[in-house]
C-alpha cells in the first residue's frame, strides 16, 4: 500500500502537469501549430520500441530482488552496452532527419538516447521495488515540464519549433538525476558494448516491451491512418483527445506497476478475481471525467469542440484497456506467458488495421478511428478472458456494465449538470446492489484510511 500511495502521488504530479499543459498549451497555439508539436510527441512515444525490448529484460531479470543482492558490474555492462548501441541509433536517425531537412525527426533523434537510459533506470528501480528513487526521478521531470510550459505560455511563444526544443531538453532532465542516483549503487560505469548481454536481455523481454506498448500501439494505430489520410487539423484534434486519456492513466499506472509485484508473490485465482472486479468498480467512473473534460472544452476550448465526440469514445476504450494493461499484461508476466500474449495481441492489432483501412478507403473520419479503436479493445478483451477463463464476468458484472455504459450513451446529450446528477446516483445504486461485496470492501480500505 506505501509503494501505491508513493508512486499515486507521483503520478498525481505528472497527471497535474499533463492536464495544465493539455489545456494551456492549446490556448496559445493554433489548431495547425498544436498538430506539429503533437506530431513530434508521437513519434517520440515510439523510442521506447529502439531499444527492443533490453529494458523489459532487465525489468524481468531484477524484478523481486533486493538492491544490496545485485551485481553491481553486470548492472554497470548493462547499463553501458544499452548506451552505446542508442548512441549508435540515434546518430543515424538524426543524420536521416539532417538528410531529409526534417527538423521534427532531427529532434526525435536528439531524445533518444536520453529518454531510453531514462528507462532503463526506473525499470530497475521498479524490478527491485526502489520506489523512492523511481518517484525521485519522476518528480524531477514533472517539476521541470511544468515550468517550462508556463514560460513558454506565459511569454505566449507561437513557434511549435521552440516548444520542441524545450521539450527535448526537459528529456535530459530524468536522465541526468537518473545518473546520478545510479552512480550511488557504484553501477554507474561505462565499459564499451557486450553483445551477448544486449541480446539476452533483447530475447527475454521483447515480448513484454510489445505489451507494455499496447496503449500505444491502439492509440498510435489510428493516429498513422488520420496522418496519411487527413488534414493536421484532424490529428491535432484527435492528438488532444488522446492527451486527456491521462486523467484515468494516473489512477491506473500505480496500480498496474505493483499488481506484478503482489500477483507474482500470490499467484491466487481468487485474488486476481477479487482485484479485476474491483478495477471494474473503479473505471466504471471513468464517464464521469468524460462530462467534466467536455464542459471545459465546450465552455473554454470552442475551437477544440470537434474533439467532444472523439473523447467520448477514447473514454469508453480506456475502460476495456485498462482491463487489459493492469489485469491481464501482468498475469502474462506473472506465469510467463509471453508467447500466448504475443499471439493475442497481433489479432487485436489486425483487427484494428484492417477495421482503420476499411475507414481509410471508404471515409475517413476521426470519431469513426476512434470508433474502431473501441472495437479492437474489446476484441483484445474477449482474447484474453478466452485464455483466462476463470476471470469470466459473472452474469451480475455483465449487467453492471452494460447498464452504466448504456446509461452514458443515452444521457451524453443531456445538460451537464443532469447528466452528471444521474450518472453519479445510478453508479453508486448499481455499484451497492450488483458489486456489492466490492463495495463493503473499499469502505473498509475507506474507513481505515481515515482512522490512521
Amino acid at each position: 500500500m506505501k509503494n501505491i500511495i508513493r508512486v499515486f502521488s507521483t503520478n498525481l504530479i505528472k497527471m497535474c502537469v499533463t492536464f495544465i499543459t493539455a489545456f494551456i498549451v492549446p490556448m496559445v497555439l493554433d489548431v495547425d501549430s498544436y498538430g506539429y508539436l503533437k506530431l513530434y510527441q508521437f513519434y517520440v512515444s515510439y523510442i521506447g520500441l529502439t531499444h527492443l525490448g533490453f529494458c523489459d529484460g532487465i525489468y524481468l531479470e531484477y524484478g523481486g530482488k533486493e538492491t544490496k543482492n545485485i551485481d553491481a558490474h553486470r548492472l554497470s555492462l548493462q547499463g553501458s552496452s544499452l548506451l552505446t548501441y542508442e548512441t549508435v541509433l540515434a546518430a543515424i536517425v538524426i543524420g536521416c532527419g539532417i538528410f531529409a531537412k526534417d527538423f521534427i525527426v532531427v529532434c526525435c533523434g536528439i531524445t533518444m538516447l536520453p529518454q531510453i537510459m531514462y528507462t532503463f533506470y526506473n525499470y530497475v528501480f521498479q524490478a527491485v521495488g526502489d520506489f523512492k528513487r523511481y518517484t525521485q526521478v519522476m518528480n524531477a521531470y514533472s517539476i521541470v515540464n511544468l515550468l517550462v510550459n508556463l514560460l513558454l505560455v506565459g511569454f505566449k511563444v507561437l513557434d511549435y519549433r521552440v516548444y520542441v526544443l524545450l521539450y527535448v531538453m526537459i528529456e535530459t532532465v530524468p536522465f541526468i538525476v537518473g545518473t546520478l542516483l545510479f552512480r550511488k549503487n557504484d553501477c554507474c560505469h561505462f565499459s564499451g558494448f557486450d553483445k551477448h548481454i544486449f541480446v539476452s536481455g533483447v530475447k527475454l523481454g521483447f515480448l513484454l516491451m510489445i505489451g507494455n506498448f499496447a496503449y500505444t500501439i491502439f492509440l498510435g494505430i489510428d493516429k498513422w491512418f488520420i496522418k496519411f489520410t487527413m488534414e493536421i487539423d484532424s490529428f491535432s484534434f484527435y492528438s488532444f483527445a488522446s492527451q486527456l486519456l491521462t486523467v484515468v492513466n494516473m489512477f491506473i499506472t500505480p496500480i498496474a506497476m505493483t499488481l506484478y509485484s503482489t500477483m507474482s508473490q500470490r499467484k491466487d485465482r481468487e485474488f486476481e478475481k477479487r482485484i479485476k472486479r474491483l478495477l471494474v468498480v473503479f473505471l466504471m467512473a471513468v464517464p464521469l471525467v468524460t462530462y467534466m473534460l467536455n464542459f471545459i472544452i465546450e465552455t473554454f476550448m470552442v475551437q477544440y469542440t470537434p474533439a467532444i465526440k472523439v473523447t467520448a469514445l477514447l473514454f469508453v476504450s480506456q475502460i476495456f484497456l485498462c482491463l487489459n494493461t493492469a489485469i491481464f499484461v501482468n498475469l502474462y508476466k506473472v506465469y510467463r506467458k509471453q508467447k500466448e500474449y504475443f499471439k493475442r495481441l497481433c489479432i487485436s492489432i489486425g483487427v484494428a488495421v484492417l477495421l482503420d483501412g476499411m475507414i481509410a478507403l471508404l471515409e475517413p473520419n476521426t470519431t469513426y478511428y476512434s470508433f474502431s479503436t473501441l472495437i479492437s479493445c474489446m476484441i483484445w478483451l474477449g482474447l484474453n478472458l478466452q485464455y483466462f477463463p476463470y476471470l469470466h464476468p459473472s452474469r451480475k458484472e455483465l449487467c453492471y456494465v452494460c447498464s452504466l455504459l448504456l446509461l452514458y450513451a443515452v444521457a451524453f446529450n443531456l445538460p451537464y449538470a443532469i447528466k452528471i446528477a444521474v450518472y453519479v446516483v445510478a453508479y453508486i445504486a448499481l455499484t451497492w446492489k450488483l458489486m456489492h461485496r466490492e463495495w463493503e470492501y473499499c469502505k473498509r480500505q475507506v474507513i481505515a484510511m481515515v482512522k490512521r
